[in-house]
């Protein structure tokens, strides 16, 4: 399907640490590989790997895996993992017995699984990660990974921060359903903003902000 090499960026003091993060599946685990390695002359070190975490990917069908990754003015990186569940119309809740491929309950719906999600870590010089505050899930929360930044995402390709406010931006592909069905809506792509941590529908919804809209203002004559 589409996993392989699938995300990378450069340490924000490459120019002296020469460090490169790559997100990856394993050539033969059913896995997906963060970690970062060192670049030397333009050349990537083979021996330099430090795995900095690693996460279950199935492989029994297609598709989405991310891979984006942006850095914020306090040295924090985001990174986008993708729901990796089967492709198919709207609505992926298939609770049957044999089709977790196609359930994102199990993934992106899931506050213990890493997919489906924008992750929000710091990168410690020594190739571990540190939590930083303010994530969706404080550390110790109980079924929580303390990683996830925001959750409910089918297919988040890119993530982008405003360096002025902070808020995060991304693209979300939606299903490819044409129109509404007895599953669920027809397929939106979204372009989404997220100005604190937060779950935003799927698989449950997909399309206008759950929100509700802003309280009018009333401008009157004195």
């Amino acid at each position: 399907g589409e996993q392989g090499l699938v995300g990378m960026t450069l340490d924000p003091n490459f120019v002296t640490n020469g460090w490169m993060y790559l997100y990856y599946f394993h050539p033969t685990e059913a896995k997906g590989v963060f970690s970062r390695w060192e670049i030397r002359d333009n050349v990537l070190v083979a021996n330099s790997e430090k795995v900095l975490f690693e996460w279950p990917a199935q492989r029994e069908t297609c598709c989405h895996t991310g891979g984006g990754m942006a850095w914020d003015a306090d040295g924090n990186l985001f990174i986008t993992i993708g729901n990796n569940r089967g492709n198919h119309l709207s609505a992926h809740t298939d609770e049957r017995p044999g089709r977790a491929p196609w359930d994102d309950q199990g993934g992106t719906a899931n506050s213990n699984s890493l997919e489906g999600k924008i992750l929000r870590i710091h990168p410690e010089p020594d190739g571990t990660y540190t939590i930083p505050k303010g994530n969706l899930f404080p550390p110790g929360t109980p079924h929580t990974r303390p990683e996830i930044y925001t959750m409910g995402h089918r297919n988040v390709w890119r993530v982008s921060i405003d360096s002025k406010t902070g808020y995060i931006y991304w693209g979300e592909v939606g299903p490819d359903a044409r129109k509404d069905s007895d599953i669920g809506p027809m397929g939106y792509d979204e372009l989404n903003q997220a100005r604190h941590p937060g779950f935003f529908g799927w698989p449950y919804f997909v399309g206008e902000s759950a929100f509700p809209e802003p309280p009018r203002i009333e401008r009157r004559r004195a």
